[in-house]
């Protein structure tokens, strides 16, 4: 078979593309093997998904899950370095494994979320069990984690922290294969990078305001937010009608799904380029408020501020970023913030004052608001569509590898050159790295809005 079989015009054509993407479909059924490479997703292949747009107020529904779950993140990376100066125990290495919103342990957990959210059949719909059980896990930890517990309880649960939010996040990222068309993915991920913001703002300015009187006021009003955002989700969005169920037992070949998976070369291309990227981001968030005190002689609860231009940077970046990517492409212009953003992170490690970090992290901000708007509708282009909540589990299960790996990575170096710069200076090179990588993914096609 050649690979112009997969692109045969006409009804035929779309026929055989579907017979491609159910033989890919390994965990279905009775578990068929993917012999033939040639059915991957290429850009010869168009995006595919539901045809009807989202309204404004639809696409506002579904982004306050965004804005619990980003409220959750920023404070967890911003404030855990912070929470763990009472635990003098902890080596600076294990600061920026703690202080992220990945979790090691989700990394391995989050592809079988997903896959079961996949095959979930419940009333309430595949994804919503899911945002409410992992929700209240959270909530619960963070209610945990404000009466600064023991070490080694605290320890476990601020590790764990990340994959209980990431229960709900992961199928809550699948829900746009299940009701954004590919035209639109682009619009309604800025949308998604707005509410991010909002969250990231409100836990910020929470911390700013009220960490040096009462942090563990902060943990309750972060936890709060996150509750009433994904409350209004979940009660506010109608999933559509799920597939029929798989009713054979699943078989699991280790080998046969791993082949299947890397069949999915553009998948398996942008997963890794996107892994390369959190592996640098990795190295920077979790030490940010450190490098204000230690570099640039801020106060603990001043040095929250580093974020703000940030945020409000990424805000204005994120808005033509996804007008930009559903009329010329979503890769050219996600590469386009990738370049920009390692520049900026190498200026950034030179900064010498407050308000020149100020400046510099707005402009980051901007080309982090490209990420931010299309590396999720990108990647849930190059899902299988059946499998989205599985697929987008596996990429973030790798994603939650890179970036604890790299704030480990950016702890050995800043031990080394006793300097808090060193983080910036390896996000800049490796950010630079995952936009090398970024050249190489074909993007599906996707129909141009008129």
């Amino acid at each position: 078979m050649h690979r112009s079989d997969c692109r045969r015009p006409n009804a035929l054509a779309q026929a055989f593309d579907e017979v491609c993407r159910v033989r890919e479909h390994l965990l279905a059924d009775r578990l068929p093997t993917l012999t033939d490479r040639h059915c991957a997703r290429t850009s010869g292949v168009e995006a595919t998904g539901p045809t009807r747009p989202l309204t404004f107020r639809e696409s506002v529904v579904y982004g306050f899950g965004n804005l619990g779950a980003n409220a959750v993140y920023n404070f967890l990376n911003g404030a855990a370095g912070l929470y763990l100066n009472r635990y003098p125990e902890v080596p600076i290495w294990l600061v920026g494994l703690l202080s992220q919103e990945r979790s090691l342990a989700g990394a391995f957990a989050q592809p079988i979320v997903g896959a079961l959210s996949d095959r979930t059949r419940t009333r309430i719909g595949r994804r919503k069990p899911y945002f409410i059980a992992g929700v209240a896990l959270t909530a619960a930890s963070l209610l945990y984690l404000s009466g600064f517990p023991p070490l080694v309880p605290m320890l476990i649960v601020l590790s764990i922290n990340a994959f209980f939010l990431n229960v709900a996040v992961d199928p809550y990222t699948a829900l746009m294969a299940d009701l954004v068309p590919p035209s639109q993915r682009g619009r309604v991920g800025t949308v998604l990078a707005i509410f991010n913001m909002l969250g990231q703002i409100a836990a910020t300015l929470i911390a700013l305001f009220l960490w040096g009187q009462s942090p563990q006021l902060v943990f309750v009003l972060v936890a709060a937010i996150l509750v009433v955002s994904f409350t209004i989700t979940t009660i506010g969005v109608r999933e559509p009608e799920s597939p029929p169920a798989p009713k054979d037992r699943v078989k699991i070949d280790v080998g046969k799904y791993v082949r299947g998976l890397l069949a999915q070369r553009e998948l398996t291309k942008y997963v890794l380029a996107a892994a390369v990227f959190w592996l640098g981001t990795g190295g920077v968030i979790p030490y940010l408020t450190r490098f204000a005190v230690n570099e640039l002689g801020t106060s603990e609860g001043d040095s929250f501020q580093l974020f703000l231009p940030a945020l409000l940077g990424t805000i204005v970046g994120a808005i033509p970023a996804g007008y930009l990517a559903d009329r010329i492409g979503k890769k050219p212009v996600l590469a386009v913030g990738m370049v920009a953003f390692s520049v900026i992170a190498l200026i950034g490690s030179q900064v010498q004052t407050v308000p020149q970090a100020l400046v510099v992290m707005a402009f980051i901000g901007l080309a982090n608001g490209v990420w931010t708007a299309l590396n999720v509708p990108l990647l849930v282009d190059l899902v299988i569509p059946e499998r989205a909540a599985e697929m987008t589990g596996l990429g973030s299960g790798v994603w939650s590898l890179a970036q604890p790996i790299g704030a480990v990575i950016a702890g050995i170096l800043i031990g080394n050159f006793d300097s808090y710069r060193a983080s910036f200076v390896g996000a800049a090179v490796l950010v630079f790295v995952a936009f090398l990588l970024l050249l190489i993914v074909r993007a599906p096609k996707v129909t141009r809005p008129v």
